[in-house]
């Protein structure tokens, strides 16, 4: 489960099927989030944080646009 914090301060938690660590697209319409393992992101968060002298890092990464079903109710 993962515990996000909206615009108000407020905890949000959102239930994942995936238990390791991982990141999300949410669609800005419906609220879809669907889980993505993203080894790239992976590499860039450590690369960033080891040239920058960052230790014990931590990271989320969600990025937000419109689902397929959404992107097709707009375009019709």
């Amino acid at each position: 489960m993962d515990v996000l914090r909206n615009t108000d301060g407020e905890a949000v938690y959102r239930r994942c099927a995936v238990t390791g660590h991982h990141h999300h697209l949410l669609c800005r319409s419906c609220g879809k989030a669907v889980e993505v393992e993203a080894p790239a992101v992976e590499a860039w968060a450590a690369r960033t944080a080891t040239e920058h002298g960052f230790t014990a890092v931590e990271h989320t990464v969600e990025i937000f646009g419109l689902c397929p079903e959404c992107t097709a109710r707009n375009t019709a």
